[in-house]
């Protein structure tokens, strides 16, 4: 795996279990090893997350661990040799933590990631990719925040507009950004974090208006219809849009309707961003 060498020597503290390696900052960190193994040996069929609370003794007692069985042979292939998909990007935990980590740096306000690791019999291929972060301790989705009675939904979705101005002021397109894509702590709600940034695009896209107006449409596609009104939820962006200079707001328009009203699939949202072609059904 030496496409992955920027990355350890980011994590520069290497443990081994059996079939399993890992990758740390912190050697301390390497007390994870034994409980994600653990966690791994009861996991299923599908995508398993899951925080990890008896991993250290020392301060830092708990980590997010997200994993990634990886079951064909093509995927296989990616997450060994770093190669890519057809459109363009890497298996969805590697690019996660390209992500994040490039995330972190430019400052944005994403969890640290503390490590990654894989499982690999011998010298064969990948078969599970795992990351690493920092647990988000007392912190909500925002599903689960919109729903506490009493939530001002309004109040709430201009904090997330000005959360997607942090980001894209850092040049990140975060392509699944929704509800529970967003994290907070009830005791400081203004202060929101994002998380999942295995589909995104680092750096400025060729066709902001449309990548940002997907941006808008799809975060009221994936549930905030049902807490605002379309009217009203309009109303808000054009207001968030003031903060923007010089969108082309035919451009912007025609994405952020169709983007609002639709299912847009992964693939879709990456030809969006790196060819500027309208998603459709």
């Amino acid at each position: 795996m030496q496409y992955l060498g920027a990355y350890k020597r980011i994590f520069n503290h290497q443990a081994r279990l059996r079939d399993l390696t890992l990758h740390v900052r912190d050697e301390a960190c390497a007390d994870i090893l034994s409980p994600i193994a653990d966690l791994l040996g009861r996991r299923g069929h599908e995508p398993l997350r899951g925080s990890l609370t008896r991993c250290l003794s020392g301060s830092r007692s708990r980590f997010f661990v997200k994993t990634q069985k990886i079951d064909s042979l093509p995927s296989r292939l990616r997450a060994s040799f770093g190669l890519q998909r057809s459109d363009g990007g890497q298996t969805w935990l590697v690019a996660e933590l390209r992500n994040s980590v490039e995330a972190y740096r430019r400052g944005a306000p994403v969890p640290q990631v503390a490590g990654f690791g894989y499982q690999r019999r011998g010298r064969g291929l990948v078969r599970e990719f795992f990351l690493i972060s920092e647990m988000l301790d007392g912190h909500v989705n925002g599903m689960d925040w919109v729903q506490v009675p009493g939530t001002d939904i309004e109040s709430f979705l201009l904090r997330c507009f000005d959360l997607f101005r942090q980001l894209h002021e850092r040049e990140i397109f975060h392509l699944d950004l929704w509800l529970a894509n967003i994290m907070l702590n009830p005791a400081q709600p203004e202060q929101l974090r994002v998380v999942d940034l295995e589909n995104c695009h680092i750096g400025m896209p060729l066709h902001f208006a449309e990548a940002l107006g997907f941006q808008f449409g799809f975060f009221y596609f994936r549930f905030v219809r049902e807490y605002i009104s379309e009217a009203r939820y309009d109303e808000l962006v054009r207001a968030a849009l003031e903060a923007y200079e010089g969108v082309d707001k035919e451009r912007f328009n025609h994405l952020y309707d169709i983007a609002k009203h639709q299912t847009t699939s992964r693939k879709k949202r990456r030809r969006l961003i790196l060819r500027g072609v309208v998603p459709t059904k």
